[in-house]
C-alpha cells in the first residue's frame, strides 16, 4: 500500500523521497530527523534537507524543543496546497509564453542541414517519459515498443497509453512487447486494444521505442523503484535511419518469439480468478476451524521428508501439534479436476508428519477419491463452500 501511495503523491509534484517522508510521518506522528533517515535508507544531512523542503512548502511543521521533531500535516490540507503549487507553475509558464515566442523569433538559427544525424542523451525517468510521449503524438506510420514492467502501469497511470490509442486510431500501427502479469493485468489488457502486443520479461530493465523507422530511443533502467520520477535512469534518442532500421530489424526477431498476449492475458485473468476463489474458500475454513484452536496460515509451506519445501493455499496447525497442508483446486472439466486433484495427492509422498486435505471443484470422480485415500488425503467437495469447510474441519480435527 505504501509503494501506491508514494506513486499518487508523486502525481502531485513530490519526489518519491518527499513522498516516503510524508507517508512515515503520518504513519509514526512526530519524530526527528534521524529516525526518519534510517526509515527510508538516507544520511541524517539528506533527511534534514528533505525536512526543510516540505517545512518550506508548509507540508510539515517541526515542533519546539531538542531534538527538533517533525510532523505531518493533514493529507486534505496537504493535497490542497500541492495542487495550488501546480495551478500556480501552469499559470507562470502560460504567461511566459507569449513574451518567449516573441524573444524565440528573434534568436539567430544555424541553417541543419539534412543529412545531420542528431543523438541526445536524456537522463531522469519523468524526462524519458515526455520523450516517449512526444515520439507517439508525432507518429505517423509505425509505433515500436519494448516496455518493463513499471512502464506498462505508468503508461497507463500518465496517458501515454491514451496517446497509443490515439495513434492506432488514426492509423498507425503499433507493436509492444512487455510484462504481462497479475501487476500489470488492466494497463496490458487497454495497451492490447490499441497495439499487436506479446508478453517478455527478457528485457526487465531496458526499453526501446522506434517510431516511423526513423526515430529511436533506447532506455536502461539503473534503478527499478516503481513511479514515474527517478533520476537514475537514462536513455538515448537519435533520428538516425540506419540505427533505427538495426534496432527495428532486432526488435522483429525478439518480438517472433515472444507469447502472444492475448493467451498471456486469459491465463493471468484465470490465475487471479482463482486466487481470489481460493482465498474466499481459505477465509470460510478458517471461521470453521477458530473457535477449536486452530490456527491457519494462509498460504503455507511444509517442509517435505527429502528437506523440499511444499507450497499451500494454507496450512492448518491445529491445539495438539496437528499439522495438514490445505489445497484448493478448481476446474471447469472433471477431467481437468482429477489431474490436477491427483499432482496435488502426490504431495503427500513426501509428507511424513502432516496430513493433506484438498478441496475440490467440481469433486472428482471416485476412481482420483479412492487414489487419494490409499495416499491418505481427504478430498472435499467444494461446490458448497460452507459444506466444504465443515468437511475440511472434520477430517483435520475428527468432528470434535
Amino acid at each position: 500500500m505504501d509503494e501506491r501511495l508514494v506513486e499518487l503523491l508523486g502525481i502531485y509534484g513530490l519526489s518519491e523521497r518527499e513522498a516516503r517522508t510524508f507517508v512515515f510521518l503520518t504513519r509514526n506522528g512526530a519524530c526527528g530527523a534521524g529516525d526518519l533517515a534510517r526509515a527510508i535508507g538516507v544520511r541524517r544531512m539528506e533527511a534534514y534537507r528533505l525536512l526543510k523542503r516540505l517545512l518550506e512548502r508548509g507540508i510539515v511543521v517541526s515542533t519546539a524543543g531538542k531534538p527538533i521533531k517533525y510532523q505531518a500535516e493533514a493529507l486534505d490540507a496537504v493535497l490542497s496546497l500541492l495542487t495550488d503549487e501546480q495551478k500556480g507553475f501552469v499559470r507562470r509558464m502560460e504567461e511566459a509564453r507569449t513574451e518567449l515566442l516573441g524573444l524565440w523569433r528573434q534568436v539567430p538559427r544555424a541553417p541543419v542541414e539534412s543529412f545531420e544525424q542528431r543523438f541526445r542523451i536524456i537522463q531522469g525517468r519523468e524526462q524519458i517519459y515526455n520523450a516517449m510521449a512526444k515520439m507517439v503524438e508525432a507518429a505517423s506510420g509505425s509505433l515500436d515498443l519494448i516496455l518493463t514492467r513499471n512502464d506498462v502501469v505508468q503508461a497507463h497511470v500518465l496517458g501515454i497509453g491514451d496517446k497509443i490509442v490515439d495513434a492506432a486510431k488514426r492509423g498507425v500501427k503499433v507493436s509492444a512487447m512487455a510484462p504481462v502479469d497479475g501487476a500489470t493485468l488492466e494497463a496490458a489488457d487497454r495497451l492490447a486494444k490499441a497495439a499487436e502486443l506479446r508478453h517478455s520479461e527478457d528485457a526487465p530493465r531496458s526499453r526501446l521505442l522506434v517510431a516511423d523507422g526513423s526515430q529511436t530511443l533506447v532506455s536502461l533502467v539503473l534503478d527499478d523503484t516503481k513511479g514515474a520520477k527517478n533520476d537514475r535512469d537514462v536513455a538515448i534518442w537519435t533520428d538516425s535511419r540506419d540505427y533505427a532500421e538495426t534496432m527495428a530489424g532486432l526488435y522483429k526477431v525478439a518480438f517472433a518469439n515472444a507469447e502472444d498476449a492475448g493467451d498471456r492475458l486469459a491465463l493471468v485473468r484465470g490465475q487471479a480468478r482463482f486466487a481470489e476463489r481460493t482465498a474466499a474458500m481459505v477465509a470460510v475454513v478458517r471461521d470453521a476451524l477458530s473457535d477449536r484452536g486452530w490456527k491457519v496460515e494462509a498460504p503455507g509451506t511444509i517442509r517435505g521428508a527429502s528437506g523440499s519445501a511444499f507450497e499451500f493455499a494454507a496450512v492448518l496447525s491445529g491445539p495438539r501439534k496437528q499439522k495438514f497442508g490445505l489445497d484448493v483446486v478448481f476446474g471447469s472439466k472433471g477431467g481437468q479436476v482429477t489431474e490436477k486433484v491427483t499432482a496435488s495427492a502426490l504431495k503427500k509422498l513426501e509428507l511424513k508428519d502432516a496430513g493433506l486435505v484438498i478441496v475440490a471443484t467440481p469433486g472428482p470422480d471416485e476412481q482420483t477419491k479412492g487414489l487419494a485415500r490409499l495416499l491418505g488425503v481427504s478430498v472435499v467437495d467444494g461446490s458448497d463452500a460452507v459444506d466444504a469447510a465443515a468437511a475440511v474441519r472434520d477430517s483435520v480435527a475428527g468432528g470434535a
